[in-house]
């Protein structure tokens, strides 16, 4: 199966666990040298994004194949604490590394500088990580992952709505603002 490649960790650059920030990243930028290689993934960019893939995969294949979820399980698990971490006494990651719990999404673009500050770049892969941490709680049988993803959706849902997707009557941006319909990064 394609996906044992990543599970196994055989990929082009294996992930590793990096000790200063706490989380598991790709191994390319130390190989490389490169801080954009595999999407600055070394740099915390984007892994609630990338991650989500996996995770919805993974949620999938374990429906259909309850016995991989047994081999596979500890894996994504890992990459669901990487990205989304429920525990403030977790010492290998932190607390919900992307979703702001305020703000009602999560922050793009890692530990790179950003002059305009982090943005939520891809709302819809946003909400498609917090759907796949649902549907990854409800496969393995954690009703505490699926409420928590259930609640990350319904947060998305409204903030998107009153801050992303600017709909006629939106109070929460200049007037001249809403004719475009969407914010910009």
């Amino acid at each position: 199966m394609a996906f044992a490649r990543f599970s196994t960790n055989q990929q082009k650059f294996p992930l590793v666990y990096d000790t200063a920030w706490k989380g598991l990243v790709s191994s390319g930028s130390y190989i490389t040298g490169d801080a954009g290689q595999d999407f600055g993934n070394s740099y915390y960019n984007d892994h609630h994004f990338h991650y989500a893939y996996f995770i919805h995969a993974a949620a999938i294949i374990a429906s259909l194949e309850p016995q991989w979820l047994q081999l596979n399980r500890e894996w994504v698990d890992l990459l669901v604490r990487d990205a989304a971490n429920p525990s403030i006494s977790d010492q290998y990651f932190p607390f919900s590394r992307a979703f702001d719990w305020y703000h009602g999404h999560s922050w793009a673009k890692g530990l790179f500088e950003s002059a305009d500050a982090k943005d939520e770049e891809s709302s819809s892969e946003d909400a498609f990580f917090a759907y796949a941490v649902k549907m990854w709680g409800r496969v393995t049988g954690d009703p505490s992952m699926e409420a928590r993803g259930n609640l990350m959706l319904s947060l998305l849902a409204r903030t998107l709505r009153n801050y992303f997707l600017m709909q006629d009557g939106n109070t929460n941006h200049p007037a001249e603002f809403i004719a475009n319909k969407v914010t910009g990064i």
